[in-house]
């Protein structure tokens, strides 16, 4: 069944202003994915009504949003700064290092969030289980010598608060909150996947480590990164595994690293069983 032209246009509506949000962070990667399905929803919107009278805004907008994925691709940021004391093969390294790291950081959005537990409405039963989860003893791991759940897999139908629900939980803590979208991690612009996963892992460890506060780091659609599928390539294999081993080293890390997983899925039937394990929490 074909989405009424209503539900596609809003659709379209929505993406944009997403990108738009991601764009003005620096977010890139985040910014492109939602330009690009801003576009297959206005593409479709041109297919299935090709006589509608809105057609040339909605071409107008495609091209819009296309000329600004072009330029968010060809963008590079500034120039990296180098030790001019150091040998050219340093240097070489050292530019390398930087601009990888750079380009990575387009992928997320990273900030001290100002969602407060107040501004989620209802979710009692799942603002509870994180407070239970992970800010009682982030507060007081005193209390818990036994330890407390790393991973957690927030689960239910599109539009319920998850992503609300998982930053009010880092402003509860008074800890940083990245933002990953795992489709975009997926991307054919970004490069490979399993590289992004280890440096995403990287990123939110040094937050951790060097600011000395909590980390959460949410994926949104974790399934389009870690679901099943009836046949996977061998970089998507890497991928999965690579993210296994990521997140058996948060787990392993006890109290001594306040690093916090939180994927969100309207899918949870997809995602594989030892991923599933490594999410000891499940909130619907």
């Amino acid at each position: 069944m074909s989405l009424a032209p209503q539900e596609l246009e809003n659709n379209a509506s929505k993406y944009a202003s997403e990108a738009i949000k991601f764009d003005s962070q620096g977010a890139r990667g985040m910014a492109i994915t939602h330009y690009q399905r801003a576009i297959d929803s206005l593409v479709k919107l041109l297919q299935l009504y090709p006589t509608s009278k809105l057609n040339p805004i909605y071409k107008d907008r495609c091209n819009s949003y296309h000329n600004r994925i072009t330029a968010l691709q060809e963008s590079r940021g500034v120039e990296p700064a180098v030790d001019p004391n150091a040998s050219p093969k340093e240097q070489q390294a050292s530019v390398q290092r930087q601009t990888d790291e750079n380009d990575f950081e387009d992928l997320v959005m990273k900030e001290k969030p100002n969602i407060s537990w107040s501004e989620v409405i209802g979710l009692d039963d799942a603002k509870n289980a994180l407070r239970e989860s992970i800010v009682y003893p982030t507060k007081r791991p005193d209390l818990f010598p036994l330890g407390w759940p790393k991973g957690m897999l927030l689960y239910g139908p599109p539009g319920t608060g998850k992503t609300m629900l998982a930053a009010a939980t880092a402003n509860e803590m008074d800890g940083y909150f990245i933002n990953v979208d795992a489709a975009s991690m997926m991307s054919k612009w970004l490069g490979e996947a399993e590289k992004n996963v280890s440096k995403l892992f990287v990123m939110a460890r040094k937050y951790a480590e060097k600011e000395g506060k909590p980390v959460i780091l949410f994926v949104d659609e974790v399934d389009s990164l870690l679901g099943s599928r009836n046949s996977e390539v061998g970089g998507e294999v890497r991928t999965k595994n690579q993210f296994l081993t990521e997140m058996d080293g948060v787990n392993g890390k006890g109290k001594d690293l306040m690093l916090y997983v939180i994927g969100a899925t309207n899918k949870p039937w997809s995602l594989d069983w030892p991923f599933l394990r490594r999410f000891q929490k499940r909130i619907y």
